[in-house]
């Protein structure tokens, strides 16, 4: 495969590379934004799972409006396990995540998410037998060592919520793995379409259950922009693969860390103690060591290929 041009990108004077660290950074902060949204909506007066709900709407009609131009509507035949397995595992992972979110701290619950890369890389150790060393065992280990000291289990400020987001974090790690099961003729907007679809059947009946309550102006206008935001995520988080090299934008995904340690400071009067910011700066020096790894994996597996083929 041929590398990508180091040249700039002359509409914006960027080069590849740093084209694609600035998508990730829009990206991760478009999804840090979205939440961020949600929760402000809930303060309002509106159910989460009726924000939730009412943002799958919103997110089904555009894909649907995608699928529709593209022609790819998805079959019956398209619905095999793994796709059934991915949409479950999202369902889980979201209605845990906001279901935490409006009982704990803003940035806390998004950092304890972080744990779904490091999850990640232990699950594909232990299941799917790929090659994984002793350093990224250490990478792994020193992550949920900074998952432990933002949940703090053994301080007054606990709370059971906090394992609603590990839980969350579990299920998109099997989200993770079950995505990369699906068919590749399967359309991303088909998989996005089902997705969405069956999150705001789920969160509707939740929202029976749990309250469904009078929208006010300001709690459509935060919904609608939080699916908008929801919408920058999706798209620029895309577009991060396309232009560049992954192990240079890959860094800058922590950006939601800081970005949600900001957001709840200005926004949600969040001023974290010194074990949080401390298991915060963790989880990011973990995070940078374990992709400097698979760099480094990914330059010795050219070398070898380069050295093999005689060139």
């Amino acid at each position: 495969m041929a590398s990508r041009s180091p040249r700039s990108n002359p509409a914006s004077g960027l080069s590849p590379n740093a084209l694609g660290a600035l998508y990730m950074v829009i990206g991760s902060l478009g999804y840090v934004v979205n939440d961020a949204l949600v929760r402000v909506a809930t303060e309002d007066g509106v159910d989460v799972y009726q924000a939730v709900c009412l943002r799958g709407i919103t997110m089904a009609v555009l894909f649907a409006g995608i699928s529709r131009a593209r022609g790819e509507w998805i079959t019956r035949e398209q619905l095999t396990r793994p796709l059934l397995t991915r949409v479950a595992a999202e369902l889980v992972a979201t209605s845990l995540f906001f279901g935490a979110l409006v009982h704990l701290d803003f940035a806390n619950a998004q950092t304890i998410l972080l744990l779904v890369p490091f999850a990640v890389t232990l699950v594909a150790a232990l299941v799917l037998r790929e090659a994984v060393t002793a350093r990224h065992y250490a990478a792994v280990v020193a992550g949920f060592v900074g998952v432990l000291l933002v949940v703090q289990p053994a301080t007054d400020g606990f709370s059971l919520w906090s394992i609603a987001v590990v839980g969350s974090a579990a299920g998109m790690t099997v989200r993770e793995f079950a995505t990369r099961r699906v068919p590749s003729t399967v359309p991303a907007s088909s998989i996005a379409l089902v997705t969405a679809g069956s999150l705001t059947v789920l969160t509707g009946v939740i929202a029976m259950f749990t309250g469904w309550n009078a929208i006010t102006l300001k709690a459509a206008l935060l919904i609608l922009l939080a699916s908008m935001c929801l919408i920058v995520g999706y798209v620029f988080t895309i577009q991060t693969v396309r232009v560049g090299d992954l192990s240079v934008s890959a860094p800058f995904r922590y950006a939601a860390l800081i970005g949600a340690v900001v957001i709840g400071s200005l926004f949600f009067d969040e001023i974290p103690n010194a074990l949080t910011i401390t298991g915060c700066s963790v989880i990011l020096l973990a995070g940078l060591y374990a992709i400097s790894l698979e760099r480094r994996n990914v330059a010795a597996a050219k070398l070898v290929t380069l050295h093999r083929t005689g060139l």
